[in-house]
């Protein structure tokens, strides 16, 4: 939803000019740096923009975790010779962005003591942001910086289009800025996987792998499963919420989501063979698969092994 209170609304300015005092006093306050979000600019590799540089810039990240905010800053100045008495500015999101968007929490700031930024007006139905300017006199320029934030289930592409209309005392005049897409990149969780086996002793013939899955982001989990593999030499499984399959000696566990730096365990119980006699009972864990995508293989599978001497003795 854009807005709270019905199909449009205007949503929160975070600073607003409200009178020739009010405006002085929020100029000198920027100038100090006292006032405005305080959030860490983008750098160049993070985000995307578009439009016409010296003209008319929409700059936004390329990626937004769940749960996090976009922040959209936009840049504007009248380079013509006229004045300009609108200049709205249209964000249009194509509809794939319904899953991602939470936009009846957004919010904006901006800058300006001219109070160039009236509204910033959202519309559920036609999927749109419009940014209200007003009284450019040529060489005007005005920062709007509006705060889009994303719903904690978010997944998925977010494209958005831009379009400006300057309004002229003799007509409108407007402007196809180009589109982007938030989220192009898809999200990465890397999930690595250890795996510890007890006991560390003589004189007992049951042995227990825990295999810890940790989340090293950046992206959340919404999905994984993990899949234990045991060798002849064990019977009996036991792994409780795990799937178990003795044909083919595997026991598959669902995770869960999984939080960016969050970590889960899962056990397996084995009890070794009567008559086994071996130095080399390995046990392995590892992901079976993740949304959204592990691109950093090498730590999904893990081992441990164990010895045993009939089914009386496991040493690990």
């Amino acid at each position: 939803m854009f807005s709270t209170t019905g199909t449009t609304g205007i949503a929160s300015g975070r600073v607003r000019r409200t009178s020739v005092v009010s405006g002085l006093l929020l100029m000198l306050l920027v100038a100090a740096g006292l006032v405005g979000p305080q959030r860490a600019a983008a750098d160049e590799g993070t985000t995307i923009t578009i439009g016409q540089p010296g003209h008319i810039t929409l700059t936004a990240p390329r990626t937004v975790a769940p749960g996090a905010e976009a922040l959209l800053d936009l840049s504007y100045t009248n380079t013509s010779d006229r004045r300009i008495e609108t200049a709205p500015l249209t964000i249009t999101f194509a509809p794939e962005a319904d899953s991602s968007l939470d936009a009846g929490r957004l919010s904006w700031w901006s800058p300006d003591p001219e109070g160039h930024t009236r509204a910033v007006t959202g519309d559920t139905t036609s999927r749109t942001v419009t940014v209200d300017w007003r009284d450019f006199d040529p060489g005007d320029t005005n920062r709007t910086v509006i705060y889009l934030p994303f719903k904690t289930t978010a997944s998925g592409q977010v494209p958005l289009h831009a379009t400006l209309t300057e309004n002229f005392a003799d007509g409108p005049v407007t402007t196809d800025l180009g589109s982007l897409t938030i989220n192009a990149i898809p999200p990465v969780a890397d999930l690595a996987v250890s795996l510890a086996a007890s006991p560390r002793g003589l004189g007992v013939a049951y042995a227990t792998f825990t295999a810890t899955v940790t989340n090293r982001g950046p992206a959340a989990a919404t999905a994984a499963r993990l899949r234990f593999t045991y060798p002849a030499g064990f019977a009996q499984p036991a792994a409780s919420g795990c799937a178990v399959d003795t044909g083919a000696r595997t026991v598959t566990c669902d995770l869960g989501a999984l939080p960016a730096g969050g970590s889960v365990t899962k056990s397996l119980g084995l009890h070794t063979q009567l008559l086994v006699i071996s130095t080399r009972l390995t046990v392995t864990a590892r992901r079976l698969d993740s949304t959204p995508a592990d691109t950093q293989p090498a730590n999904d599978t893990a081992s441990a092994t164990c010895s045993a001497i009939t089914g009386l003795l496991v040493i690990c």
